[in-house]
């Protein structure tokens, strides 16, 4: 009897000493701005002042500190999930966890989103073609769960993204001055080969290189699709394991074509790199920004001299490992990224005239969301 007193006692000691330090660890330990881990921007010490206070701000968001800068917080975060795991959990933050580890997102159609980026887009494309004669094209690229339906959990709920981007392409079909275009065909052909990561939502640059050429109709067989793709990373934990945090998830290997190499580039108006690939950004968590130097707002690369065309390209990341082939079809690409750059579009095409053609490029999961506002 006594034992178990002893045990009790010890327990409930253990948990209150647990339940009170942490907020006074947290309070005396210096605060983290982000999770890298999680690729997510961690809550601050919240402002005290008499109003939060009265209108429960201050706990709620209080509440959200402590969490967010939790000791050891990933960690514990992993024991969670794996033990959510182990008793059956498959689904972490919408990520599912499929056969042989295999991490996809759920899909859902935001009908709302997508028309108001069609309808953006169409305003901007419209435009471009009456003022500058440019014509454009609209290229929207599935994610991963597109293909690898037969590796999800039962029970996943996903909408149907072929259903989506015929959606789309239906919505702007009969404009002179924009054409739809998605590599669904070509990547579902070539679903057996490496060209989604596994740990992120970004597809390899395998899969792109494969929509590139579908994209200009280009002719190629198997043996060229790996010529000069070389290794130049591993461990590459990416979005998708950032969410679902599972330690037996394995990592990635990044690949990429060196003879899509060596071209000048210059990223947000004040730096100039003779490179599309930044080897630095291969030391960090989001190996991804090994192309094109990070996530840039706005860029413009120069390709081949012998070309007189340019194009100017509205992109989200997807478009970061597609754009070094576009050296090969225009002398400059100008890369617009329009959540972090607004643009005056006039004004640019006005001082740019060489640009003839446009280029929207999102993956679906970003169209579902107001990415053109």
């Amino acid at each position: 009897m006594k034992n178990k007193n002893l045990l009790k006692f010890i327990t409930i000691s253990f948990f209150l000493i647990f339940i009170f330090s942490v907020p006074i660890i947290t309070l005396f330990t210096e605060d983290k701005k982000i999770s890298e881990i999680e690729n997510k921007i961690l809550t601050q010490l919240p402002r005290i002042s008499f109003e939060n206070i009265c209108n429960k701000k201050f706990m709620k968001n209080f509440d959200e500190y402590t969490s967010d800068q939790f000791p050891l917080r990933a960690n514990f975060i992993k024991l969670k999930n794996t033990y959510n795991y182990i008793i059956g959990q498959r689904e972490f933050r919408d990520i599912y966890v499929g056969k042989n580890n295999k991490l996809m997102e759920k899909y859902k159609f935001n009908k709302e989103s997508v028309d108001k980026n069609i309808s953006n887009i169409l305003n901007t494309a419209s435009y471009m073609y009456e003022s500058f004669n440019i014509k454009s094209k609209l290229m929207v690229v599935p994610t991963s769960i597109a293909f690898y339906k037969n590796d999800l959990p039962n029970f996943c709920i996903s909408d149907n993204q072929k259903d989506s981007l015929d959606y789309i392409n239906n919505s702007i079909s009969n404009k002179d001055y924009l054409n739809f275009y998605t590599p669904y065909d070509i990547l579902s052909k070539n679903k057996n080969k490496y060209i989604y990561y596994n740990t992120d939502h970004h597809w390899t640059q395998l899969g792109a290189y494969l929509s590139y050429l579908d994209m200009f109709d280009y002719k190629y067989d198997n043996k060229i699709l790996f010529n000069n793709y070389n290794k130049v990373s591993n461990d590459f934990y990416g979005t998708y394991y950032s969410k679902a945090l599972l330690p037996m998830i394995k990592g990635d290997s990044i690949y990429s074509y060196s003879t899509f190499n060596n071209f000048k580039i210059e990223v947000d108006f004040d730096k100039t790199y003779n490179t599309l690939y930044d080897n630095d950004k291969l030391n960090g968590k989001n190996k991804y920004q090994y192309f094109l130097h990070g996530d840039p707002a706005f860029a413009i690369i120069y390709g081949d001299k012998n070309k007189s065309n340019e194009v100017i390209v509205f992109k989200d990341s997807y478009a970061h490992n597609l754009l070094p082939f576009l050296t090969n079809n225009y002398s400059k690409i100008h890369v617009v990224d329009p959540r972090y750059y607004n643009i005056d579009l006039e004004d640019y095409l006005n001082k740019n005239p060489n640009i003839t053609e446009a280029l929207f490029i999102n993956n679906i999961q970003s169209f579902n969301s107001t990415f053109y506002k």
